[in-house]
């Protein structure tokens, strides 16, 4: 374990922190990304990226102190930015549980002139749910938001809540279509 730098020494590039924190946790950040099955020059892509947002976090004073380790930070940030590249690519397939058949995106357009059996009951069932729940879920999947976003949008505590809220709202539209 290396003795992480402080805050005052990375904002004042004492002793190369960023370059460190860079080069000794990158071969363990990119077998943590490989358990995705993420191609490893796109890994490349997603460390360097946490890495900007790490150092614009502390430059922008969002961070003050680490209430757990630099690294342990640095991999959260990675993890989400994983999440997002996923997401990404996957077409915003909706599955936070397993089932047999599974609520794309494409059944939640519900703008299409003729829906599918599938998709009328996606639909109906969607107008069911709370107006939270649906502007939490056309927030993330219709018009791509992240987890932050919705938190400043509707004020949220953190993006925590938002995402337990996400969840919440997508298992019970899982459940109302499938009976």
């Amino acid at each position: 374990m290396i003795k992480e730098p402080s805050i005052d020494d990375l904002l004042q590039s004492k002793n190369n922190g960023f370059e460190v924190l860079y080069k000794n946790y990158k071969d363990e950040f990119f077998g943590f990304a490989r358990k995705f099955s993420i191609k490893d020059d796109e890994i490349v892509d997603i460390y360097q990226e946490t890495f900007l947002s790490f150092y614009e976090n502390l430059l922008n004073g969002k961070i003050t102190e680490f209430k757990s380790s630099i690294k342990t930070y640095i991999f959260s940030i990675g993890k989400f930015k994983i999440y997002e590249s996923i997401r990404a690519k996957s077409k915003l397939k909706i599955i936070d549980q397993p089932l047999n058949e599974e609520i794309t995106i494409d059944d939640l357009n519900l703008e299409h002139e003729f829906l599918s059996e599938r998709e009328q009951l996606v639909k109906a069932n969607f107008k069911k749910l709370g107006k939270q729940c649906q502007l939490v879920l056309e927030l993330f999947y219709f018009k791509g938001k992240t987890l932050k976003d919705i938190k400043i949008i509707e004020n949220y505590e953190n993006t925590d809540v938002v995402k337990s809220q996400k969840s919440r709202c997508l298992k019970k539209l899982k459940q109302l279509v499938n009976g």
